[in-house]
């Protein structure tokens, strides 16, 4: 009977268990280093993505035509006054037209900006740069959605960080990111417990990333061993009571 009861006591404990090793972050073992480089490709603008663009001139009356009144350079001012780039790659900027930007770094589209402008203005400079920036976490994260970011670059970490961090369930060992380019969705399979993460090319996310952190096994085991562990427990609790009374009758 004792060899039963315990046998039925393992079999839940058994249940329960979640390996830690895929809830932790950055696993460090005898393999892995502590300094690596981190890869980052740069951005090329893409159809969809919003630019801003800041010209400085000497004349107040040409900047504020441009860029609005200074008083309105807050994150939200610069999201409204931002330049959506069509699905051509091209962007409709004042008295100048449809400029074709799309597949150029900032740094590209800035020149060829400013190239533009000097055709019809003197003593000018532009500033360009991404705005309202966007990625998707979903899955078992604490705020799953649509997350904005105003930096020049996020990391998986600082994404994830947004997202409220991922969930008791989440398995660390097996994010999924989804990137579009060039009308095709890649698939990539990333490892947060490995610590080289920094040093791949993924560890930078890139505007319109989808991050999808899936849940350890476990937990739909889990879900389906409800109703076993229902029973284990109410078989436990008969059978002691029936070897209680076993007892005193005895």
């Amino acid at each position: 009977m004792r060899k039963f009861i315990l046998f039925l006591l393992t079999t839940l404990s058994m249940i329960g268990c979640t390996p830690t090793e895929k809830l932790k972050y950055v696993i460090n073992t005898e393999e892995s280093k502590n300094e690596y480089t981190s890869v980052r490709s740069e951005k090329k603008i893409q159809p969809y993505d919003y630019l801003y663009i800041k010209l400085f001139s000497l004349d107040p009356k040409t900047s504020e035509i441009f860029n609005g009144p200074t008083s309105q350079q807050s994150d939200a001012g610069v999201q409204l006054q931002s330049y959506e780039v069509d699905y051509e790659g091209f962007i409709s900027f004042p008295f100048v037209g449809r400029i074709q930007v799309k597949d150029l770094t900032i740094e590209e589209a800035q020149v060829k900006l400013e190239k533009e402008l000097t055709k019809y203005l003197s003593n000018i400079s532009l500033r360009v740069r991404f705005v309202g920036n966007k990625i998707t976490v979903v899955g078992e994260v604490t705020r799953p959605g649509n997350l904005t970011f105003f930096d020049e670059k996020i990391n998986v970490f600082q994404a994830l960080g947004l997202a409220g961090d991922v969930a008791v369930y989440g398995d660390k060992t097996n994010i999924t990111l989804l990137r579009e380019k060039d009308n095709k969705t890649h698939y990539v399979y990333l490892d947060l417990t490995d610590k080289s993460i920094v040093g791949s090319e993924y560890y930078f996310l890139q505007p319109n990333d989808v991050l999808i952190v899936n849940p350890v096994r476990q937990k739909y085991r889990q879900y389906q061993d409800r109703s076993l562990i229902f029973a284990v427990i109410t078989s436990i609790s008969s059978l002691t009571m029936a070897a209680y009374f076993y007892n005193q009758i005895k």
